[in-house]
């Protein structure tokens, strides 16, 4: 584990009372798998908006955003990539329609592109937007 990760943990542990960087660490893959777990939206296909948010000139982390890209192009509708202001750092948006289990499997993927990649993600079932739509035709 890189000495950045350790000490921003035993930070962070420090922070919020917990008992070491072994806690943090326990209840943070107790959430992740237990994410994964959740069965809302089985058997149902999702949109999904995934941000990506990692260092300026990281071409490793670039390069795996693009075989991303290749390897489920079938399911992205939408791809963005963003540097920010002052080099201060990159920001990738996909748009995924895809069946739940694939929409999670693309961001558990996303998620294994390096240490440094931040990830946040919204679902809806296609047949709940799809009615929401429908719904705000009429002005």
């Amino acid at each position: 584990m890189a000495e950045w990760l350790r000490d921003d943990l035993d930070a962070f542990a420090e922070e919020h009372g917990y008992s070491g960087r072994s806690a943090v660490i326990r209840e943070a893959c107790q959430s992740l798998l237990a994410e994964y777990e959740q069965t809302d939206y089985e058997g149902q296909q999702v949109l999904a908006t995934v941000t990506v948010v990692f260092g300026y000139d990281k071409p490793k982390i670039e390069g795996r955003m693009m075989e991303l890209r290749h390897k489920f192009e079938a399911s992205i509708r939408s791809n963005s990539h963003n540097c920010l202001g002052d080099n201060a750092g990159c920001v990738e948006t996909f748009v995924v329609e895809a069946a739940y289990d694939d929409v999670l499997r693309f961001i558990a993927t996303v998620r294994g592109a390096g240490e440094s990649v931040s990830v946040e993600y919204t679902l809806v079932p296609v047949d709940v937007m799809s009615a929401e739509v429908s719904d705000s035709d009429s002005f």
